[in-house]
């Protein structure tokens, strides 16, 4: 019983290269989309808390010009509120920074994805021809 069955109507037939590459620029489109939607993302969320940040920054320097002024007395415990915010907020978008740096990376490391495996690919033996 011969465990493998040569039908010469039907040869036994290899990927192109050319189908390779379609199929390694098609992962690498979707690779790069990903990571490029990751990092808006990631902006998105850092310049929003910036813009809170700001605001609330503003708002404490006011509350503690009120402080010192003698106006509002009452203005310790949410000045110590509004600090306790800008603390988590500038941890927060230090750590989005940290993130968008990574992804940048990730990002050109992704836009030599297609050609990682071209060495391997042009190194590859010519096809022989039919000897049937």
């Amino acid at each position: 019983m011969a465990l493998f069955k040569f039908n010469a109507r039907k040869p036994f037939r290899v990927r192109s290269l050319r189908r390779d590459r379609e199929t390694d620029a098609t992962r690498a489109a979707r690779l790069l989309g990903l990571v490029e939607g990751l990092r808006k993302e990631i902006e998105r969320e850092r310049d929003g808390l910036r813009d809170r940040h700001e605001s609330i920054a503003t708002q404490a320097a006011f509350s503690q010009q009120a402080l010192e002024d003698g106006q509002d007395t009452s203005m310790s415990p949410v000045i110590n509120d509004l600090t306790d915010v800008l603390i988590r907020y500038s941890a927060r978008i230090a750590a989005l920074e940290k993130q968008i740096d990574f992804v940048t990376g990730l990002r050109a490391q992704a836009e030599l994805f297609p050609y990682e495996n071209e060495d391997i690919a042009t190194a590859a033996p010519a096809p022989r021809r039919r000897l049937a």
